[in-house]
């Protein structure tokens, strides 16, 4: 049974028009919604003068992944300025949390930081949500296309049922492909 709904929420409207139907879902199987924003990685302070300075070096070693170049970011800004943009992401979500509380939804809210997909999906596995509910479209708004490449790269990459949400803008945008003529053959 569903007991654990994410829905992960990037600050737009139409990323927020998912919340009737999440509604909907969490009172009737009585689930908790954790409603969940995810935060790029800060860049840290000392990035700049690393590539200054790496011009008059000659014996180099450049980071070889990622996590070689998060590692070398200085620790003590880097921590700080992830505190401020998880009590910034907290203080978005918090209301959209009381207001589902408000009608009597379980919620918890919780921030990550990296990108986008990769944070919703880690999120999802290590806490053994059942359902992701998403907005087809996000920040990005609408566009002709079917949904946003984080939409997609989490539908196509999760573990767990995914229930995707066209908002009405993004209906009225694209091309009706309803009327489907009959060819003979």
């Amino acid at each position: 049974m569903l007991q654990k709904i994410l829905v992960p929420l990037d600050g737009s409207e139409m990323g927020e028009k998912v919340l009737p139907y999440v509604e909907t879902l969490a009172l009737s199987l009585k689930a908790t919604v954790v409603l969940l924003r995810v935060e790029p990685l800060p860049k840290g302070r000392s990035g700049g003068a690393f590539k200054a300075a790496v011009a008059y070096m000659t014996d180099v070693r450049l980071p070889r992944s990622e996590t070689d170049v998060d590692m070398a970011r200085h620790p003590v800004y880097r921590e700080s300025e992830m505190a401020s943009l998880e009590a910034e992401a907290k203080s978005l979500l918090m209301p959209v949390a009381e207001r589902l509380r408000e009608k009597g939804v379980q919620v918890e809210v919780a921030v990550v930081f990296g990108r986008p997909a990769g944070g919703i999906l880690q999120f999802a596995e290590r806490e053994k949500v059942d359902l992701i509910v998403m907005a087809t479209h996000g920040e990005g708004g609408a566009s002709p296309w079917a949904y946003g490449p984080t939409t997609e790269r989490v539908a196509r990459r999760a573990t767990v049922p995914v229930m995707l949400v066209r908002p009405e803008e993004v209906t009225r945008m694209l091309p009706s492909f309803g009327k489907i003529e009959e060819i003979e053959v």
